[in-house]
């Protein structure tokens, strides 16, 4: 059994090639089998946003604070969450998540198993289009 202190976890900018604009990234657990289930905790800037992956395990999302988005592969919209609220991913789903335009976003991320594959960038216009409210844009 570990114990992880707040005060013991390290705050770094997350690997390149996996978000597109200021996140920072927190490790809380480290795998103890080789790949093995893992979790952090992302900070995400106002519209940053991590690229499309899937992961080979299942995942589990837990919203700390602000507003988030999650987009799914092969649909336009996204869905937006928020404190409390918890998103499973399947293994194999292709999907993103990141911050909305206005908000910051803090979530924990758990990763059952497996690795983690990264693919393109979310697009401006896929990430424009993941809004259901117009709101979002004052330019329309």
């Amino acid at each position: 059994m570990r114990f992880v202190r707040e005060d013991e976890i390290r705050v770094a900018r997350p690997v390149a090639g996996r978000f597109t604009a200021e996140v920072w990234e927190a490790t809380i657990l480290e795998p103890i089998e080789k790949d093995g289930m893992r979790a952090y905790r992302f900070t995400y800037d106002p519209g940053a946003r991590s690229l499309w992956h899937v992961h080979e395990g299942e995942q589990a999302i837990f919203v700390l604070s602000g507003r988030g988005v999650m987009g799914l592969w092969g649909q336009t919209r996204g869905v937006e969450i928020g404190p409390g609220d918890w998103v499973h991913i399947e293994p194999g789903e292709k999907h993103w998540h990141g911050a909305v335009p206005d908000d910051t976003f803090v979530h924990i991320a758990v990763t059952a198993s497996g690795k983690t594959e990264w693919f393109e960038a979310v697009s401006d216009e896929e990430y424009r289009a993941a809004f259901p409210e117009e709101s979002y844009w004052p330019d329309g």
